[in-house]
């Protein structure tokens, strides 16, 4: 099995929700099986090829912030031909459906939790942060998933804390041996990252556009297009919402989850 992470936060302004915060940090893991990965890195490849060859310029990943928001080298792109891209992938998701973890840290999760974590790091993940608690806990996750599973595993981590070719997890992994690998990579070395990042990125922009007062038709083509993908996560509850909802709607569904796993005392930080 192969796994891709990527990491998502913010934004850190204009959260009007009791809940969902602007401190949160969120780690998505995109599972693949090992039969698909080849396949899934060529074609990745040759879409950025054609991309390229139809917008006159060079593009060496997709990365989908700079997508929506028509950033370098995107900031050329015809009308809405963004749009066409995320939809695109939207449609490939569709098609496979693969697995998919979640991981969110906010200041509530550490509070409704009674969570205390020691300082300090482990195999090289910073407990002090956010970042490394979202993280730590979305390996626990892999780990209690993939608990009966025997196969080879192999882990690409999106770069940041180290250089691409940096070791990932070694020690968390120890038990698998020498059927473990985990590194860092870079999104444009490694197409598989780039699936993780679409999903990051998606999951991520429907929370914030939840919270939006005044949503355009945009944004609502958006919440529509990535509730429909269905994404294979146990952590994602789908719900069908009227098109005017607000930000006291989205709190009340938290609240009602909450409610369920016994984790009312809710404070916001």
């Amino acid at each position: 099995m192969h796994i891709a992470i990527d990491d998502t936060y913010g934004p850190k302004v204009g959260q009007s929700s009791k809940f969902v915060t602007g401190d949160r940090r969120t780690h998505v893991a995109v599972l693949f099986k090992d039969f698909e990965v080849e396949y899934i890195r060529e074609q990745i490849k040759d879409c950025l090829l054609e991309v390229s060859k139809e917008i006159g310029k060079e593009v060496k990943e997709f990365h989908f912030v700079d997508i929506y928001n028509r950033k370098e080298p995107w900031n050329d792109l015809p009308d809405e031909y963004n749009l066409d891209i995320i939809e695109f992938f939207a449609n490939i998701y569709k098609t496979y459906k693969w697995e998919v973890i979640i991981q969110t840290i906010d200041n509530h999760t550490i509070l409704e939790h009674g969570i205390e974590f020691v300082s300090g790091k482990i195999d090289g993940i910073d407990l002090s942060t956010k970042e490394g608690q979202s993280l730590i806990f979305l390996i626990s996750k892999i780990q209690e998933k993939l608990k009966t599973n025997s196969t080879p595993l192999k882990i690409y981590m999106d770069e940041g804390n180290k250089k691409p070719g940096a070791n990932f997890a070694t020690g968390l992994f120890e038990n698998w041996g020498s059927e473990y690998k985990g590194i860092y990579a870079s999104s444009e070395d490694e197409p598989l990252l780039q699936i993780a990042d679409f999903l990051a990125f998606s999951i991520n922009r429907v929370t914030h556009l939840s919270l939006k007062e005044n949503r355009t038709d945009i944004d609502l083509w958006f919440i529509d297009l990535i509730g429909n993908m269905e994404i294979n996560c146990s952590d994602i509850s789908r719900i069908k919402m009227s098109i005017d909802f607000d930000v006291n709607d989205f709190d009340k569904l938290h609240e009602q989850h909450r409610q369920e796993k016994h984790l009312t005392n809710h404070r916001r930080q």
